[in-house]
C-alpha cells in the first residue's frame, strides 16, 4: 500500500485529505521566486515570424507565427550544407563549372575550372554565404542542381518540415521557395549535431584556397553576433528582397543552449540578440530540494524522526510557474521513501529520502498524528 503526504511549498495551510494523504504546510524551505528574472513579456522586436527555444530543457520560450511560411533567403544553406554533408565525403574533390562563377549575389569568387575540396566549399557555404559555393556542391553531389534540389525536398519531407520547400540550394528568391521559423530551427538542430556543420558555423574567418592568379582569399563569417553577443556559436544569417533579413542564432552559456530564430525583420542580429537575452534572463533553473534537506519531520514520543534528501532537485522554470511546484512524500511499506516534486500534475522528479531512525517508518495509522505532531512544532506546542 502507498501513502503520500504533500507538502505544498505555498501555503502553511494543514488540509486533512482522505486516504492516506495528508496535505500538510510547509515541512521544507518554502520555493521562492526565482531571483534577477526579467519581465515575463517577450521584447518587442521588428521580426514578422520568430521562435526562441531552450534545447537544453527542450522548452520553446515563445514565438510569433512560427510556423508561418515565407521567403528563407540564405538559411537555406543549412539545408544544402546537410544534403552534402550525407552525401558526399570532406575531402572530395570538386570541379568548378561556369554556371557556379554566374549565380551573382554573395560570392566567395570561384573561377572555371577550379578544384576544391567539398569541405572547403562548405566553409564558404556556410560561413561567406556563397551562391556560387552553393551551386558547385549541388552540381556534384546531385549530379545536376535539379538533382539536388530534388534531393533537398526529400530530405525535407523525410524530417517532417511541413511548412518548408527549396527550389534551389542559395536561397535567392523564387517561387514556391519557402520555410517556416520552426522548420528553420528543426534544419539547424540537426546541423548542429554535426560536428563538421557545428564547426564551420562557429568560426568567425577562414582562409580559403588562392585563387588562379595567385590572390588570397580570406572571408569573414557573415554572422556578426560571433564575438559579440557572449556564448554565441552560430548559425546563419540571410538577406533577400522579398524575404528581407533572416536569422537562425545560437548561444552557449550558463549552462544552457538556446537558439532565436527571425524571419522578415529589419536588424536580424538586434533581434536575435534580444530573443537569447531574454531567454537567459527570464528563465532559469529553481532549486526545488537541496541535497541534505529534511524534508520531513515526524515527532513522537521517542524524539524526532527526519527524512532527509539524499540527492538534489532543480527545476527549470519560468516566474510563472516558479511557485507552483509542490513536494510529495511517498512510499511503500518496506520500501524506500521517496521526495516526488509535482507541478500540476505533472511529476518533474523525484529524489531518495533518508530516515534517521528507519524503524519509525508510519503507516495508516500514524499519518494523521505526523501532520499533528508537525503542526505543534510548527508553531511551538510542547
Amino acid at each position: 500500500m502507498i501513502q503520500r503526504f504533500i507538502v505544498l511549498l505555498t501555503t502553511l495551510t494543514v488540509v486533512l485529505a482522505p486516504a492516506a494523504r495528508v496535505d500538510a504546510g510547509p515541512l521544507s524551505i518554502p520555493t521562492q521566486p526565482l531571483e534577477g528574472l526579467a519581465p515575463l513579456s517577450p521584447p518587442e522586436i521588428t521580426a514578422e515570424t520568430w521562435l526562441l527555444w531552450d534545447d537544453t530543457f527542450e522548452r520553446e520560450l515563445g514565438a510569433l507565427r512560427p510556423d508561418e511560411a515565407r521567403a528563407m533567403a540564405s538559411t537555406t544553406k543549412m539545408m544544402t550544407a546537410l544534403v552534402a554533408l550525407e552525401n558526399s565525403n570532406l575531402d572530395d574533390r570538386v570541379v568548378i563549372s561556369e554556371a557556379a562563377t554566374e549565380i551573382g549575389e554573395s560570392e566567395i569568387d570561384l573561377v572555371p575550372g577550379e578544384v576544391w575540396r567539398m569541405e572547403d566549399l562548405l566553409r564558404a557555404l556556410l560561413m561567406r554565404s556563397a551562391n556560387d559555393a552553393a551551386i558547385a556542391i549541388a552540381e556534384f553531389v546531385g549530379g545536376t542542381e535539379r538533382g539536388f534540389v530534388r534531393m533537398m525536398n526529400e530530405t525535407a519531407d523525410r524530417l517532417g518540415l511541413e511548412n518548408t520547400h527549396f527550389m534551389n540550394p542559395h536561397g535567392l528568391d523564387e517561387e514556391g521557395h519557402y520555410s517556416s521559423a520552426r522548420d528553420l530551427l528543426t534544419i539547424a538542430l540537426i546541423g548542429m549535431k554535426d560536428t563538421t556543420f557545428a564547426e564551420i558555423v562557429g568560426t568567425r574567418s577562414s582562409t580559403f584556397p588562392n585563387a588562379p592568379d595567385g590572390s588570397e582569399r580570406v572571408a569573414a563569417s557573415t554572422n556578426a553576433l560571433l564575438g559579440t553577443f557572449e556564448g554565441a556559436i552560430g548559425v546563419k544569417t540571410g538577406f533577400t528582397n522579398e524575404a528581407r533579413l533572416t536569422m537562425v542564432a545560437a548561444a552557449e552559456r550558463e549552462g544552457r543552449r538556446l537558439y532565436a530564430v527571425v524571419m522578415g525583420s529589419n536588424d536580424h542580429f538586434a533581434d536575435a540578440a534580444a530573443l537569447l537575452r531574454y531567454g537567459y534572463s527570464a528563465f532559469g533553473m529553481l532549486n526545488v530540494v537541496a541535497v541534505g534537506q529534511v524534508v520531513a519531520s515526524q515527532r513522537g514520543p521517542g524524539g524526532t524522526t527526519d527524512a532527509i534528501a539524499n540527492a538534489g532537485l532543480e527545476y527549470f522554470a519560468s516566474p510563472e510557474d516558479s511557485g507552483e511546484v509542490d513536494l510529495v512524500i511517498e512510499y511503500s511499506e518496506g520500501g524506500d521513501p521517496l521526495v516526488v516534486a509535482e507541478v500540476g500534475e505533472e511529476e518533474i522528479g523525484r529524489v531518495g529520502l533518508e530516515l534517521t531512525d528507519p524503524d519509525s517508518l508510519p503507516g495508516i495509522a500514524e499519518a494523521f498524528s505526523w501532520a499533528s505532531a508537525y503542526w505543534d512544532w510548527l508553531w511551538g506546542n510542547d
